[in-house]
């Protein structure tokens, strides 16, 4: 039986402030390998910025963000879940696993409790679910187990079925790969799914990760991490839908320093590998961490060990890791990196946060506008709207931009249905965060009342002094651009009005 209720405020899952905390920073050394790189699980490590590793699963700030994801690219993919028959029993031996794992470490938010021969009461906090079931039978939970639980981890799921000296990736729900396809390898060995990378096999670093995992004991989980760099915070970025991230590896050679350091991210695997006690299987856990490197470089000996790293690795790992066409200027962005380059602007400049603001947990209900189709911005709403909903009532409105008449219209009618105390997030590209700030401000919001997060300055809004009239441009403060209005070509001032929502333009050189 399944009960539903309205989940705990306050139920301890951190604030974006943890993702750089808590970010397991993958380099041991000034260069890198492959290894098998195992150690024993639910080891304390203590980086740089903060620590990591204490528990085998991990609850973060981006905990609903990333289920929702999770659940949205299973609607659209089912291959991504996968129970071959004979791995029915250890579907249900990994659900109580993580059951158990998450009870004693987060017991605040989880609890399982037994209540009779093979009967369980499973309690999860933060999403507001009570589940009583009867292990082994399906008619007891509301889906197969597996999906089950990978509905409430963030860890993807493998599991590998151990018979004739060899182990088969015969189970798993796995819908943030990097860079391949669980769903064509389902079936395959372990051996056979490794065939294609780089200098394994001659290293002898495949074959001894196997006879390693065949020996593993219950009850003692090791871990281990791997990594890449990816563009934009996408944490599905499979074989499947390769067309719509593959092209951005090229892209990213062009864009501007800014956006290059916020738009690539260091993406870490920790993978735990557990041997489940009832059916033998052995299970891999695959949980995914990014982090920006306009973030990563904060950290001052991650900024240089990345950099030594990226630029000392081997051209057929780089070239297998699908780094190979931007890692050396991942490296040269890291090494010139300095505190200056993201100095506060100018007095008459605007201020924008170079992370998104946690909610506000004074507020009594919210709006958070997500404006334009940048992987940023949905990431960024989504955030917002898992923090939201644990405070009070949260309303999602999505937008293409406010150049759009409709948009515009859509905007000013939810900041009029706003109420004393509703807290508003704005998120998009500049032009479009400044214009909604300026029409909350017009509708009687205060600056307590407003977040905002730019995830790009590529374009801005311009008030033209001559036509009296205000445009979207695509310039920078100190630059110039031609009037859409007047025609005229004008000077954009590093001088902003946050009544108007723009930029200050006039007509540059000798022009009238």
């Amino acid at each position: 039986m399944t009960t539903t209720f309205e989940p705990t405020a306050g139920t301890g899952v951190p604030s974006a402030d943890d993702l750089l905390a808590g970010f397991p920073f993958p380099f041991p050394e000034d260069r890198y390998r492959y290894s098998t790189n195992v150690e024993p699980a639910r080891t304390t490590v203590t980086t740089a910025a903060g620590r990591w590793g204490a528990a085998v699963v991990d609850i973060d700030s981006e905990y609903r963000a990333e289920l929702d994801r999770r659940a949205m690219i299973l609607a659209a993919d089912p291959t991504r879940h996968a129970v071959l028959p004979h791995m029915v029993p250890a579907a249900w031996d990994a659900m109580l696993t993580l059951m158990r794992e998450l009870d004693a470490t987060h017991p605040d938010q989880m609890q399982l409790r037994t209540t009779g021969t093979d009967t369980w009461s499973w309690r999860n906090e933060i999403l507001g679910i009570e589940q009583h079931f009867r292990y082994g039978d399906p008619a007891s939970l509301p889906e197969e187990p597996l999906r089950y639980i990978t509905s409430q981890v963030q860890e993807d799921i493998a599991l590998l079925d151990q018979r004739n000296d060899q182990l088969y990736v015969d189970a798993g729900v796995v819908t943030f790969a990097a860079d391949w396809s669980f769903g064509f390898d389902v079936g395959m060995s372990f051996l056979e799914i490794h065939g294609p990378v780089p200098r394994i096999r001659k290293e002898g670093v495949i074959t001894r990760a196997h006879e390693f995992l065949k020996r593993l004991q219950p009850h003692q989980p090791y871990r281990r991490t791997n990594w890449t760099l990816t563009i934009d915070r996408r944490l599905d970025v499979s074989t499947e839908i390769y067309h719509e991230w593959g092209p951005d590896r090229e892209a990213i050679q062009r864009v501007p320093d800014d956006e290059f350091g916020r738009r690539v991210h260091l993406r870490v695997e920790v993978q735990h590998l557990i041997r489940l006690p009832d059916s033998g299987a052995v299970m891999f856990l695959i949980r995914t961490y990014m982090l920006p490197l306009d973030q990563l470089a904060t950290v001052e000996p991650w900024r240089r060990r990345a950099a030594d790293v990226l630029s000392e690795l081997p051209a057929d790992m780089a070239d297998y890791k699908g780094i190979i066409k931007f890692r050396e200027r991942a490296a040269e962005w890291l090494r010139a990196w300095t505190p200056a380059s993201t100095a506060t602007a100018g007095p008459g400049m605007p201020v924008w946060p170079t992370r998104p603001p946690a909610v506000d947990t004074t507020g009594s209900a919210f709006v958070v506008v997500a404006i334009g189709d940048d992987a940023d911005v949905a990431h960024v709403s989504r955030g917002w709207v898992g923090e939201a909903e644990a405070i009070g009532a949260t309303r999602l409105l999505v937008l293409d931009a406010l150049v759009d008449a409709a948009d515009r219209s859509a905007l000013r009618s939810a900041l009029d249905e706003c109420r004393t105390g509703t807290r508003i997030l704005v998120t998009g590209g500049q032009y479009d965060v400044m214009t909604a700030l300026a029409m909350a401000r017009a509708a009687g919001a205060v600056a307590a009342e407003l977040s905002s997060y730019v995830t790009h300055t590529r374009d801005l809004p311009l008030y033209c002094a001559h036509c009296r009239d205000t445009f979207r441009v695509v310039a920078a403060a100190g630059g110039t651009v031609v009037c859409p209005g007047c025609a005229r070509d004008l000077g954009v001032h590093e001088h902003h009005s946050p009544v108007l929502g723009s930029f200050l333009g006039s007509a540059s050189g000798g022009e009238a």
